[in-house]
């Protein structure tokens, strides 16, 4: 059964996939850079193959283009909502690189990305990173439980604390009895190195915000529909969380919009 917020957020891809097909704001067809005529948005309303997870999952797109000849009378007695199965039905063909991610105006809770950690390690190239950032260290009474986020991240206490030890300029293991304080530190740098890499590796961003080797076309995006706003760009500012399940032993690294932004 789905969430309150994904039926809003539904609601909301429903609306804009809409709003296209009626080719009433046609500016929003510019910044697409394609004709409104015989082209048709598509709303995404099934899973699709992710190459990270070698799974079925939601693609980044929420709608996507297509091409072909539909009559007015057609789209009309559709209510102008098109979905993936009008593909065939219609005789359309789908335009890559057209891929459209739709945002509720007032959620700011959404996941940009989920990482478990096979997946974290497929991406950043290893386990301790995640671990790192998924430690507990805002109180003392909980540090014992990061010998089970160790763990659960497939790592062991030597190679995660040898990982971090090779790091330039990261004051631990003064006593080599790995502490509190450390972990503070190692979730503070681990959290900045996530961060950055994701800033500056262009292979990844668009991995991140687009989908762009994780899916195939037309199921990656191009363009970004927030607030009332069609953008050609689909970087969102961002923050590293921790996963709600961590203390249930369920470890995963969030990414999630940082709560002020554009």
């Amino acid at each position: 059964m789905r969430n309150k917020g994904t039926l809003e957020g539904n609601l909301e891809e429903i609306k804009f996939v809409k709003l296209l097909n009626m080719k009433k704001d046609l500016l929003l067809w510019k910044i697409l850079n394609l004709n409104p005529k015989n082209h048709h948005a598509i709303h995404v309303t099934s899973n699709h193959f992710g190459k990270l997870s070698q799974q079925k999952v939601m693609p980044k797109a929420d709608a996507f283009i297509a091409k072909g000849k539909v009559s007015e009378d057609i789209i009309k007695n559709k209510d102008y909502y098109l979905i993936e199965s009008d593909l065939k039905d219609l005789n359309l063909e789908s335009v890559d690189f057209s891929g459209i991610s739709i945002k509720r105006p007032d959620s700011r809770n959404y996941q940009i990305l989920k990482l478990t950690p096979d997946s974290f390690k497929k991406l950043f190239g290893s386990y301790e990173l995640g671990a790192g950032a998924s430690l507990y260290s805002n109180k003392k009474s909980d540090f014992n439980k990061n010998y089970d986020v160790i763990m659960g991240w497939k790592t062991n206490k030597e190679d995660f604390i040898d990982f971090f030890k090779k790091k330039d300029n990261l004051d631990i293991l003064k006593d080599d009895n790995f502490c509190f304080e450390d972990a503070k530190i190692i979730k503070k740098y681990s959290t900045k190195q996530i961060s950055s890499i994701i800033k500056n590796d262009k292979k990844i961003s668009k991995f991140v915000f687009q989908g762009i080797g994780n899916f195939d076309e037309p199921f990656t995006t191009y363009f970004l529909y927030e607030n009332g706003e069609l953008l050609d760009s689909c970087y969102i500012p961002f923050s590293v969380t921790t996963g709600s399940g961590r203390s249930r032993g369920d470890y995963t690294i969030v990414l999630k919009p940082k709560t002020v932004h554009r």
